[in-house]
């Protein structure tokens, strides 16, 4: 695991997609593989703890190349029993995609529906709201999920959503909350994996904490 400050220099775009897939990427530049972020596991996350500097938290199975002006920590990825309660954080893409067959279009945003915050009333009825659609992502290998934060940033937008010199937009939800382990097993595969689409951009990494009683 690699704390990583991410400090901003001249030319840094923090809220653009491909900046911080590139500047994660660039520690890791021995690399060379097809499909390099997944096939050694690299999920991160920008973290923002109020009254201090955001910074990317990474997970990796590999450590980053030397030279680089990062902090490491090397964990072993295990999830606590069956039955026991946690706190996690997760930065997941929380939108719904049609079927290419039913007028999916990635490039124009055609089929890609945001998944509504809870208490959205606006929203189509039918839709699922952001605790139940969590939920299902998270299901079996967690029960009883329960959102305490909920913070959702379009990257690579203005104010107004519309795409500001980057080639295209990703929605990142970061979501605090708690839950009950069901299945260790399945629960160790999402912390190793990451969960959902646009790993490659910040979503995906989930973080947990086991509760004392």
């Amino acid at each position: 695991m690699v704390d990583h400050p991410g400090k901003p220099q001249q030319g840094w775009d923090i809220n653009s997609p491909v900046f911080r897939h590139r500047a994660v990427m660039h520690l890791f530049p021995e690399l060379t593989l097809d499909n390099p972020r997944a096939s050694s596991n690299i999920l991160f996350r920008l973290d923002t703890p109020a009254g201090s500097a955001p910074y990317f938290l990474i997970q990796s199975d590999i450590a980053p190349a030397e030279g680089h002006p990062v902090e490491t920590k090397h964990i072993e990825l295990a999830a606590p029993p069956a039955g026991t309660h946690i706190s996690f954080r997760i930065s997941i893409n929380a939108v719904r995609r049609k079927r290419r067959e039913e007028g999916s279009d990635r490039k124009r945003g055609l089929g890609i529906t945001q998944v509504p915050f809870d208490g959205d009333t606006k929203a189509d009825k039918h839709l699922p709201r952001m605790s139940e659609w969590l939920a299902g992502k998270l299901s079996p290998a967690l029960s009883e999920v329960t959102i305490l934060n909920h913070q959702r940033q379009a990257l690579g937008s203005n104010r107004s959503g519309h795409s500001q010199g980057s080639p295209f937009v990703v929605q990142v939800d970061t979501v605090d909350g708690f839950g009950c382990v069901e299945d260790p097993a399945l629960l160790e595969e999402l912390l190793l994996k990451g969960i959902g689409r646009a790993k490659s951009y910040g979503c995906g990494l989930l973080s947990i904490r086991p509760l004392t009683s």
